[in-house]
């Protein structure tokens, strides 16, 4: 959870109070009981002498469980702006960081209360002063507002006090207020964790590699020049996509499509396999054959494919035809063998598109089922998965476990309880599936950590399958952003990070997008790129012994070697994973010549290096005499350099592209498109320009 620094500036003259003037007396409080108590106390403070003590005495709970509030005295409209202003410390903590934790928030009084202001606090034992300007998003009468601060997430003691709601209807704005900022603990350049983290990464992610080299003869290839370059990552880094617009025509999906093969190497649904959607519940934009479409389409361009979900147990989340059966008196018998249906039809339809599936989505609030029907029904899906799916990877998913400062701890221990249960009843899951939505309450690193460190005793595959950070904040994007993959990137027991969503016109959450609807990159899409095509990327060249070895480090994935010897050039795939050792690599007998032999077929090789910076190399061959044009195209199709324009002989070249267009100014970062066209074929493929 973010510890939030004071604001120093002065509450501007012209507010007047939504709340009545005495708090203390006036709250709507727990007096005494088995859950919480309060009280009035006496304190030593420059700005107060009295405060309301709370006590919370369960072990765990929805922070909303216990509740300290006021109703609104005055009515408001929508955009009216407020300060909420209050002191705060924590006297007695069972969180390992001694620290006590709640949530302020400003919402309608009745249902859906809904909420212009819901925030996260974290405060230890010294008096720490907060402002929390925000706007009202609907209008309100007098009474049907409530001002509240929610603290039962965990046994605790929390002193509040100065308390006041100050509304400004429309004479300023939110920016004109003082505000606490959103931060958290460890995100400091030398914060300890970060070395610990590096440490990890260098023994679980990299591994050392020898490359033994030989010719077509057989023979090792000593002093050849050696350059390798990784291709893909073993760790998967995805998005969660809205699959339909990978098979639209639209010119705003084509980019679509061309950012996702540029950034990522897993994906899965959004929504399209849900199933509402995929029973036709939910409209046009989604369809069975969309769905298969949009999953050809990332098998075809070797992404890895996750599907989301086959059973979200509540009612709301299930599909009309089970809802209809809601409140039947037979229903916890026909419900049951309605899902088993749906569980064989869609992953048999999906077995040669799919490759792990979400079994279980959100347990901890969507539960309609389990209580119709019984626990053991969870049992049943996984059961049913497996038939059809021998050697898929299942997993359960929820959220809440990450984020809220990781102290969700009524959340976690569900989790915890519903996995275990699920193993000890013989279940065949293999993952966890941790969603990771922040807002501006996140989490530190090392708390990240230590809940991973939790659920990794269970011996599953864990996977961060929902990320994403809703914020206006942009220093907080871009450092949480690296410091969450960090974390994550780090610890051995991860498997994989999917955001859940990156275009902002695609995005449930447009301020956390890492493209803006224009495709310009924010700041934390270059931290993503950065880290994932950089730090944490391997290109290495050298020599081969005179036995035909080279020997590096890299990062676990697929490469790709070129090796140099007697005037040819010889290109070689290998994979990189834990425990390999001497790689032994036999060079085809064809190979791209530099001299003039003329090759037996037209051909355009991948840029190297790739992803690059400032420049690369392309390397093609001609079968034949005939005119050569070779350009270069942005993700949008626009044309940015020729590289060549000539009529060229039978034989094979390189071409360097310097990273600039036609006026040699420097091209921006991205995806380009190299094409070769000749008078016998067109060709094309893709690079990274990077920054």
């Amino acid at each position: 959870m973010c510890t939030l620094h004071t604001a120093q500036a002065q509450i501007p003259a012209g507010g007047t109070p939504l709340t009545p003037d005495d708090f203390l007396t006036t709250a709507r409080r727990p007096i005494s009981g088995s859950e919480a108590r309060s009280q009035i106390v006496d304190v030593e403070h420059a700005d107060f002498n009295r405060a309301l003590r709370v006590e919370i005495l369960h072990e765990a709970g929805d922070t909303w469980s216990v509740e300290i509030g006021n109703t609104t005295i005055a009515p408001v409209a929508r955009g009216d702006v407020a300060l909420i202003h209050f002191w705060a410390r924590g006297t007695e903590s069972s969180d390992e960081t001694g620290e006590v934790f709640f949530t302020v928030y400003a919402q309608k009084g009745a249902p859906d209360w809904d909420k212009s202001l819901h925030r996260g606090v974290s405060v230890g034992a010294e008096w720490r002063e907060f402002f929390f300007p925000f706007e009202f998003i609907d209008d309100y009468a007098t009474g049907q507002a409530a001002i509240n601060f929610g603290v039962g997430s965990r046994r605790q003691t929390i002193e509040l006090a100065g308390f006041a709601v100050l509304h400004y209807g429309t004479q300023l704005q939110v920016d004109d207020l003082p505000a606490v900022k959103p931060t958290y603990a460890g995100r400091e350049p030398d914060a300890t964790w970060r070395s610990a983290a590096a440490d990890r990464i260098r023994q679980h992610r990299q591994g050392d590699f020898t490359l033994a080299i030989l010719g077509p003869n057989g023979q090792p290839l000593a002093n050849a020049e050696v350059e390798v370059e990784m291709r893909r990552h073993a760790f998967l880094f995805g998005s969660a996509l809205q699959i339909r617009r990978l098979s639209s025509a639209a010119a705003e999906d084509v980019v679509y499509r061309e950012k996702v093969k540029e950034l990522f190497n897993a994906a899965s649904n959004e929504n399209a396999l849900k199933w509402p959607p995929w029973d036709g519940d939910w409209g046009s934009n989604f369809s069975r054959e969309k769905a298969l479409s949009g999953f050809e389409w990332l098998k075809a361009h070797g992404l890895h494919r996750r599907g989301h979900v086959l059973v979200w147990p509540g009612w709301s989340n299930l599909p009309q035809s089970l809802k209809d059966l809601e409140g039947n008196s037979d229903a916890a018998t026909l419900i049951p063998p309605l899902i088993i249906a749906h569980i064989d039809e869609i992953t048999q339809q999906m077995r040669d598109l799919v490759q792990e599936w979400d079994v279980i989505n959100e347990p901890y609030h969507n539960h309609d089922v389990m209580d119709l029907s019984g626990e053991e029904v969870m049992v049943d899906w996984f059961a049913a998965a497996r038939r059809n799916l021998p050697t898929a990877p299942l997993f359960i998913n929820d959220f809440s476990i990450l984020s809220n400062g990781g102290q969700d701890i009524a959340h976690q221990n569900h989790y915890e309880k519903t996995i275990q249960y699920l193993l000890d009843q013989g279940a065949p899951i293999t993952g966890i599936g941790m969603q990771g939505h922040f807002g501006e309450s996140v989490t530190a690193p090392s708390k990240v950590l230590s809940v991973l460190d939790r659920f990794a005793r269970f011996g599953l595959d864990i996977k961060i399958t929902e990320f994403d950070i809703n914020s206006a904040d942009q220093e907080l994007l871009n450092d949480y952003t690296r410091d969450f993959m960090t974390a994550i990137f780090s610890h051995p027991a991860v498997t994989g990070l999917q955001f859940w969503g990156f275009w902002e016109k695609a995005h449930w959450r447009p301020a956390a997008a890492l493209y803006t609807a224009d495709w310009t990159p924010r700041p934390h899409a270059q931290i993503y790129k950065d880290l994932v095509f950089r730090e944490w990327w391997t290109s290495a060249k050298g020599q081969t012994d005179a036995s035909g070895q080279f020997s590096d480090r890299g990062f676990y994935g697929d490469y790709e070697a070129r090796v140099r010897s007697g005037g040819e050039t010889f290109t070689a795939s290998f994979v990189l994973t834990p425990g390999s050792k001497t790689i032994t690599i036999q060079l085809a007998a064809t190979s791209i010549r530099a001299s003039q032999d003329q090759p037996d077929r037209f051909n355009l090789q991948q840029n190297y290096p790739n992803p690059f910076n400032p420049s690369t190399t392309i390397g093609y061959a001609l079968a034949a005499p005939t005119n050569v044009r070779l350009k270069v195209y942005n993700s949008l199709g626009q044309h940015i350099k020729t590289l060549v324009d000539a009529s060229q002989a039978a034989g094979a070249r390189e071409v360097i592209w310097d990273g600039t267009d036609h006026e040699n100014q420097p091209a921006s970062a991205g995806t380009y498109i190299y094409e070769l066209a000749t008078d016998y074929s067109t060709l094309q493929r893709p690079m990274m320009l990077l920054h």
